[in-house]
């Protein structure tokens, strides 16, 4: 009998499993209450969803959903700052 047998593991799982790992260091490494709001965290677990589930029809709308977000957590913390330097926060 060949010993042979197994298949190779798809690139796709290689992917998602650095990624995977790569979330977890960046959740290991900050604070829970936080992570909600980490832009990095939030790459990464879109970075698997779209290893996986690119070919859904719930991508573009995940995608909007994501960016939107990421969108409003910058502005979040950059419009007070913007402000602030311009000499226009109270």
């Amino acid at each position: 009998m060949d010993g042979n047998l197994r298949k190779p593991v798809p690139p796709v799982a290689w992917e998602v499993l650095l990624v995977a790992l790569l979330a977890a260091w960046r959740a290991w490494s900050h604070p829970f209450a936080l992570l909600w709001k980490d832009w990095f965290l939030l790459l990464c677990l879109f970075w698997i969803f779209t290893a996986v589930g690119s070919r859904t029809k719930a991508w573009p709308y995940v995608a909007g959903a994501l960016m939107g977000g990421l969108l409003v957590l910058y502005g979040w913390a950059q419009l007070p700052l913007t402000f602030a330097a311009m000499g226009s926060a109270r």
